[in-house]
């Protein structure tokens, strides 16, 4: 079962992985649990071993680690130590007296094919028993003794039933669990294409009835559907901490978007999609922003959402997702080495030793000369500034990078922080020049090609950083820009500058990029000045677009 291991290794990953932690596509997991090692895969029933694994869930009182072993019908419980060492024992087994018995049964002690589990801040286990029609409940769990009964049952009146049914109290084959901050339960109920809402969950009576439903119109009714307001077969659930639900869908292939979850009627329709263009779609596929049976979604405290492909055996992770557009790019890949032939997407990388970045990486080769590729160096205007990396891409060159496999450019967008400014005199500079020298380092750029560019704040920024280190660009493309009193201008007078602005800029007027050109001119240089008649202050959504820059950038060279 290759979602099961796929789900474990996830685990495995981003168990010792913050949420600020850098990913990187085909990442390999730092250890594993029910094998020895990385090479095998013999299933079993010890404390050792798994029997095809569905779901793995921490508590976050303890860090202890709770594995679904599905077809030996339990959970297996590691310790937090004994979570990070390969091949290690359980420490514990719920669902089963002991560790060598498997059968399946419905008690308040037995599982019959239990597939994933969830803990809440409380340390309260919830756990789907797929086949016994309910989800089940054990308080404390990381203090349970092997076999120890649960606590509540969801689903069921009692612990001895296990009928199907659809209605507020009833399941039909639930398989997603999440219980999220303010006490309510999510349920993926699969065969009643269906998510239901638990309020006040912990405190519900056997058998209660759920609070809300989506995917169906009412408590009811249970048929598939492709639309926003339906489902086909829904499978993980998860809310985020802007109350953004979302939902994977086995046969639709896609993950859908619920904002302001927690206050939607019944029957809401969903907000936003992934891994299809549009909520009427659901072929199969496997590119980045196409996929496959998608069997678990989950997600971390920087906003990444991770979608478990099953069909392509991969993760897919999505930085940012609930800002996505439908549709949108997945950031990285894990399970696979790359994405082949799918779209570039900029890199997000933090580099607290110089500048959070975005990195376009060329797949293109025709700008190479000698197997070093030319680089540009993007500076964006005020409003990208801040710790939000995912901004730059608002404006500028990063705007439209994104799927141009032919741009045959290495390109570093930093992010410059709040609290200053491209040419303010606390450092940036310096953090910029280290930040190129650690791309030439790690790159293969070519030293003699290395541009500049910058918009606005960064078009300032575009002439004082060149000011300041005028031996390290071939080219300089500053937009809708001026300088500060007392600059030197002359000390970039032989580094080749196609200057751009709007006549109508209202922000920076046309006069003073101007008389950045006269004093240029004054000095002996000679850029090339195009000055836009019909543009305001955004010279350089046209200039970005423009194929001509990149030619003429291409025809510098720095000697």
């Amino acid at each position: 079962m290759k979602l099961q291991l796929i789900l474990v290794s996830l685990f495995v990953i981003s168990g010792a992985l913050s949420a600020q932690s850098p990913l990187f596509n085909n990442m390999p997991a730092a250890g594993v649990l029910g094998q020895p090692n990385f090479t095998s895969n013999s299933s079993g029933t010890t404390s050792g071993s798994l029997r095809s694994p569905a779901g793995v869930a921490v508590d976050p009182t303890t860090g202890k680690v709770f594995v679904v072993d599905r077809y030996n019908n339990r959970v297996l419980r590691w310790s937090s130590s004994a979570k990070l060492s390969t091949g290690s024992d359980a420490e514990a087994v719920l669902g089963q007296p002991d560790f060598t018995t498997a059968s399946a049964g419905v008690s308040a002690s037995k599982f019959n094919d239990p597939l994933r589990a969830h803990l809440d801040s409380a340390g309260t286990l919830w756990v789907s028993d797929y086949l016994n029609n309910r989800v089940l409940r054990f308080d404390r769990a990381s203090s349970k003794a092997n076999g120890a009964a649960a606590d509540a049952v969801l689903g069921q009146t009692d612990f001895i039933m296990k009928s199907a049914g659809t209605s507020a109290a009833k399941m039909n084959g639930p398989v997603g669990v999440f219980a999220d901050a303010h006490g309510r339960l999510w349920v993926t109920d699969r065969l009643n294409h269906r998510v239901l809402r638990f309020d006040k969950c912990a405190s519900k009576a056997n058998g209660a009835d759920a609070d809300g439903v989506l995917g169906q119109p009412n408590f009811t009714t249970g048929t598939s559907g492709l639309s926003a307001s339906k489902m086909n077969r829904p499978m993980g659930v998860y809310l985020d901490a802007g109350d953004h639900l979302w939902v994977c869908e086995d046969d639709n292939n896609r993950a859908i978007r619920f904002d302001g979850a927690s206050s939607k009627a019944n029957g809401a329709p969903a907000d936003g999609v992934l891994g299809q263009p549009d909520l009427t779609t659901n072929l199969k596929g496997q590119s980045r922003n196409g996929v496959g049976n998608l069997r678990g979604v989950s997600g971390d405290a920087a906003g990444r959402l991770y979608l478990v492909d099953e069909s392509n055996n991969r993760v897919l992770v999505f930085n940012h997702a609930a800002t996505l557009a439908n549709g949108a790019y997945a950031d990285y890949v894990l399970g696979q080495s790359d994405f082949g032939s799918d779209p570039i997407i900029q890199q997000e990388i933090s580099d607290p030793s110089t500048l959070n970045h975005l990195l376009f990486i060329p797949r293109a080769t025709t700008a190479a000369i000698g197997g070093k590729y030319p680089l540009i160096i993007t500076l964006h205007g005020i409003g990208e500034s801040g710790s939000d990396l995912w901004k730059v891409k608002r404006e500028g060159l990063p705007k439209i990078l994104d799927g141009k496999n032919s741009f045959p450019f290495y390109v570093a967008s930093p992010q410059c922080p709040s609290t200053t400014e491209w040419y303010y005199n606390g450092g940036i500079q310096q953090k910029v020049n280290a930040l190129i020298d650690s791309l030439v380092a790690r790159y293969p750029v070519d030293t003699n090609r290395i541009y500049l560019t910058g918009l606005s704040m960064g078009g300032i920024g575009t002439l004082d950083l060149a000011i300041r280190y005028p031996n390290r660009f071939a080219a300089l493309l500053p937009i809708a820009f001026r300088i500060e009193d007392g600059w030197n201008l002359c000390r970039i007078k032989d580094i080749p500058m196609w200057a751009f602005h709007g006549e109508k800029d209202d922000i920076i007027p046309i006069s003073k990029a101007q008389a950045v050109i006269n004093a240029l001119t004054v000095c002996g240089a000679s850029p090339v000045f195009t000055a836009y008649p019909d543009l305001f202050h955004d010279s350089w959504t046209r200039t970005y677009n423009n194929p001509a820059v990149y030619d003429w950038l291409l025809t510098h060279t720095k000697h």
